[in-house]
């Protein structure tokens, strides 16, 4: 009989058991709920999910695959940790994308996202590189004090750069004491809103080349290396 307080191993979920949930969500009508659970790896790329999504808290072993997947509902990272990358590249997702305080140990790619909804991520921490490449957002992009690192490893460096090259934004993109390794670049986006850039700290250029911002361009307080309009 185990003693009282022996150490019992956290269960870490499979993809089957991430299936079960999901389709038990589907028939259910609610939101699959992955809150703190441990997970090895995920990989949804190319799904169809009737149902919004939640990894609030979880912590997740390995790398997390939505491509091109499409999520009826909001999809909830706040607070994960994920041991390497986030690849969301041309998602389609109807709500909101929350990312709020979330942690990657390499890169978070949302090249070709498309957000219904307010994409959110204040506070996230990533090491190796942030790219909304050719995103559209219809809400607005919140990234106040992210931090994003070089990710230094036995093969190379992923330096920290953040892309926003021919991102589209219905609202407004707010960077306000963002903390960036690498360049931060706007090429060809367009910003319907403000962008607002207040003590933000980028450790190369700033890149704003072809951008269009509609609306107010705050850069008070703004540190970066130079700025290329």
């Amino acid at each position: 009989m185990p003693e009282t307080g022996e150490n019992i191993s956290e269960e870490i979920l499979t993809p089957i058991d991430i299936e079960k949930e999901l389709e038990a969500a589907a028939e259910e009508n609610r939101e699959a709920n992955f809150s703190n659970k441990t997970i090895r790896e995920i990989n949804l790329s190319d799904k169809t999910i009737e149902t919004g999504i939640t990894f609030e808290g979880a912590k997740i072993l390995g790398t997390v695959f939505l491509s091109r997947t499409v999520v009826a509902g909001n999809l909830n990272f706040d607070g994960a940790i994920i041991s390497t990358s986030l690849y969301l590249g041309e998602a389609k997702i109807s709500g909101e994308l929350s990312c709020r305080k979330i942690s990657t140990g390499e890169v978070l790619n949302l090249i070709g996202i498309v957000v219904g909804k307010n994409l959110n991520l204040e506070e996230a921490r990533i090491r190796g590189f942030l790219s909304l490449n050719k995103a559209i957002i219809s809400g607005s992009v919140n990234c106040r004090k992210i931090t994003v690192q070089n990710s230094e490893s036995a093969t190379g460096t992923i330096r920290g750069d953040v892309y926003f090259q021919e991102t589209r934004v219905k609202e407004s993109v707010d960077l306000e004491e963002a903390y960036v390794d690498g360049l931060l670049s706007f090429q060809k986006a367009r910003i319907r809103g403000f962008l607002n850039l207040t003590n933000a700290v980028i450790n190369d250029f700033l890149l704003l080349k072809d951008a269009v911002i509609k609306g107010e361009f705050k850069s008070e307080g703004m540190e970066c290396k130079g700025q290329i309009a």
